[in-house]
């Protein structure tokens, strides 16, 4: 991952260069006349007070240029590509998330629905429980206690 983004830095500064090429070669065709000044780090048609001249002429052959442009061609197909395949690789994260978020959300809800039958299974035995103990109360008050008589014993 980290080659193929030095690769895109690379291609991007190439496509860069190669652009302000065309540029300059069809700035010079257009007013060959206007030079270019350098000043400092910047570059202006006025002059300035530090400023030097830069040679603006496109030095290169008719079959050079249409090297650069069919190389640019290829480097701007390039970046397509590239930028192509990082949208796709994109939606299929997103569609790779969106999948695990229901599939979170199903599981969640299966384990509410299961917390419910459970509670409702736990209410039914506590109720049933409680049931089976009223009625053995109600058996225990019923019962009745006979105690026999004491044999008459003379003191």
């Amino acid at each position: 991952m980290r080659n193929l983004a030095r690769f895109g830095v690379g291609v991007l500064m190439a496509l860069g260069a190669v652009s302000a090429g065309a540029q300059t070669a069809e700035n010079s065709a257009e007013s060959p006349a206007t030079p270019v000044w350098r000043c400092g780090n910047t570059y202006s048609h006025q002059p300035c007070a530090s400023g030097q001249t830069v040679p603006t002429q496109d030095a290169r052959t008719p079959e050079q240029r249409e090297q650069a442009q069919a190389q640019q061609k290829r480097l701007k197909a390039l970046l397509d590509a590239r930028d192509q395949e990082r949208a796709a690789q994109a939606a299929h994260e997103q569609q790779r998330a969106a999948a695990a978020q229901r599939e979170q959300k199903r599981l969640l809800t299966l384990q509410q629905r299961e917390a419910e039958k459970a509670e409702k299974m736990k209410r039914a035995a506590e109720k049933a429980h409680a049931a089976r103990h009223k009625r053995r109360l109600q058996q225990t008050r019923e019962r009745r206690v006979v105690i026999p008589p004491r044999p008459n014993a003379a003191p």
